[in-house]
């Protein structure tokens, strides 16, 4: 996320050099919060529930690990991007990469977290799930 962030910085002052007569100081305010809101992604385990938000706890949301039928370690597509997207299977919340943790919940939603170390997320979530019950 920050390496896209960075891109469209340097395509917005290449952009002001062009033409130095329009100000474009607002756009880059935007790519800065949003560069700062979507810079990261935290995923704890607490007890029994699994919280997850993006940078300084912006869209912050959490699940019981109760509610959690299975985990499974996924691919996402490229084109997916990063962010907070509705895809087929249902909530992706990602920033970079493309691998992910598939929640399956039995209500039968889907949910996944992008992540850089799937393996030890899904022990951590087994391990609390074991513990809780």
């Amino acid at each position: 996320m920050l390496t896209i962030m960075g891109l469209v910085s340097g395509l917005l002052i290449f952009a002001s050099y062009s033409k130095p007569e329009e100000s474009i100081w607002f756009a880059f305010i935007i790519v800065g919060v949003i560069g700062l809101l979507f810079s990261s992604l935290t995923i704890k385990i607490d007890g029994s529930k699994i919280y997850w938000f993006f940078g300084p706890k912006f869209w912050q949301k959490s699940l019981e690990l109760s509610e959690i039928a299975s985990v499974r370690k996924i691919k996402t597509k490229w084109y997916y991007g990063f962010g907070i997207r509705l895809i087929s299977t249902g909530w992706l919340y990602n920033v970079s990469g493309l691998t992910a943790i598939e929640l399956k919940l039995k209500d039968g939603t889907t949910l996944s977290l992008g992540t850089n170390d799937p393996d030890n997320l899904i022990n951590a979530i087994d391990k609390s799930q074991l513990t809780s019950d």
